[in-house]
């Protein structure tokens, strides 16, 4: 609870320290300083780095609808995209055979590359910055880890869950392909 409510404050601080500078320039635009108050919104946009847009596939592919979507997504608010692939192939799946986890592990490897192509030719058509990570643990496990990696994610765009499509058709509903999209406060 204490870690939602420091990164609360963080961009608190961040909403803070950017109105005081669009204040700033504010000011030097009402005294006749046009050009350095538009000197000094640039220079902020410049320095700003794009936010994260994390693409979470199901395992290892990703379903063209949510690749339609995180780019467009990305390209209206200018973001970097982040695709992640997880595995949950833990060291408790493989006690018994610990010499054939290195080869499913390539082997998982080796499709996800084969199967990330496609999303990351139509980012570079877009030039929408991407980067593909490869996780072998849960899914929850995973987003943990990326976000202490790669810092603060603004977006999680992930697919449905199998179990789920399958739940609706038993119950009479027709299969449809949702998309779910969280903030990551």
């Amino acid at each position: 609870m204490a870690r939602i409510f420091d990164k609360l404050k963080n961009r608190v601080r961040k909403i803070t320290r950017r109105m005081d500078r669009y204040q700033e320039a504010i000011t030097f635009a009402e005294a006749g300083q046009t050009n350095h108050a538009q000197q000094m919104v640039h220079e902020k946009e410049q320095h700003r780095s794009p936010g994260k847009l994390l693409v979470v596939g199901r395992e290892s592919i990703f379903n063209k609808e949510v690749i339609d979507y995180a780019l467009d997504m990305a390209q209206r608010l200018s973001y970097e995209i982040l695709a992640l692939n997880t595995a949950p192939l833990t060291c408790e799946t493989f006690n018994l055979l610990p010499a054939e986890r290195s080869k499913v592990c390539q082997e998982f490897k080796t499709l996800t590359e084969k199967n990330i192509k496609h999303f990351q030719q139509e980012a570079q058509k877009r030039s929408i910055p991407f980067a593909h990570v490869i996780k072998f643990s849960e899914k929850e496990q995973a987003l943990a880890e990326i976000t202490r990696e790669f810092g603060d994610i603004e977006f999680v765009v992930s697919d449905t869950e199998h179990e789920r499509t399958v739940e609706r058709i038993a119950q009479g509903e027709r299969p449809k392909q949702d998309i779910y999209v969280y903030s990551l406060v």
